[in-house]
């Protein structure tokens, strides 16, 4: 691992990759789990699974975009030889990963399968992480809403949501809570292989979810319901393990969008408020 700062300049800013001991961040906009500061060297060496547990791989480094205010791009990935690819580094987006509850790993909800397509570069020629093109590639890649790109630096939440008062947050969270029931319900069908059943409880999960849509921006609220859409199409072409792929990340975003912990079965723990 590199002991040092590398810098590219931006059209207007600077993005810079933070390793080994080189720099604290002082406050990170990190998965929801993360609370408060953390220091990079906590984060940096942290291992990465995917949603069943299967470790893929551990945090190299970790972008930082100080051009829209300074928070983290991107997590720099090893996935140390296991699909073949140990002379590559991965870049994932910080919205496509989860803390677990234990605060142990993060989690990314790709399948073991697809991750051997993922897009990577070889340790020693970085790309240009300010290419809108590049960007693109890896955040369709992660089945992010590219619209995410630009709605991200431009929050100013730890959970890219407006300022709610207590009686509006506390019906916002008990939509999104109705929406993540649904949307486990869907995954158990999807499990199971009944797609009518996954459809059923998928678009339960979207209306409940669109509810909650209304108390204000939230651009992981939105990234559930963009995998909800995705699952329900999915769905409704027979396609269950591509369908229960995207339930899965809508639980993810779902959950992170209102400070919840991600249920059992998805990652670890319970759903239960902060």
């Amino acid at each position: 691992m590199m002991n040092s700062l590398r810098n590219a300049i931006l059209a207007c800013g600077i993005i810079t990759m933070v390793s080994g001991t080189a720099l604290q961040v002082a406050s990170v906009r990190a998965a929801s789990s993360l609370e408060g500061a953390s220091k990079a060297t906590s984060l940096i060496g942290k291992p990465v699974k995917n949603s069943e547990g299967k470790e893929l791989g551990d945090i190299q480094d970790l972008v930082i975009n100080w051009r829209d205010g300074g928070f983290i791009e991107y997590a720099v990935l090893s996935f140390g030889g296991v699909f073949g690819v140990g002379d590559k580094y991965f870049a994932i987006p910080w919205e496509a990963m989860a803390l677990s509850d234990d605060k142990e790993h993060f989690i990314v909800n790709v399948r073991e399968q697809r991750l051997k397509n993922a897009p990577g570069f070889d340790k020693n020629n970085w790309p240009d992480m300010s290419n809108n093109e590049w960007a693109l590639v890896i955040y369709q890649f992660y089945e992010l809403d590219p619209n995410t790109m630009k709605v991200a630096k431009h929050s100013t939440s730890g959970q890219g949501s407006q300022k709610m008062k207590g009686e509006d947050r506390a019906e916002f969270t008990d939509q999104v809570r109705e929406a993540i029931h649904h949307a486990m319900e869907a995954k158990s069908a999807g499990k199971q292989g009944n797609a009518e059943a996954l459809v059923k409880h998928a678009q339960k999960s979207l209306d409940f979810a669109k509810q909650a849509q209304r108390y204000g921006l939230n651009e992981r609220l939105n990234e559930g319901v963009y995998a909800l859409g995705d699952a329900i199409e999915h769905g409704q072409k027979k396609q269950t393990e591509d369908a229960t792929e995207h339930m899965m990340h809508a639980i993810m975003k779902l959950s992170q969008s209102a400070g919840l912990q991600i249920p059992k079965g998805v990652a670890t723990g319970r759903i239960s408020a902060k």
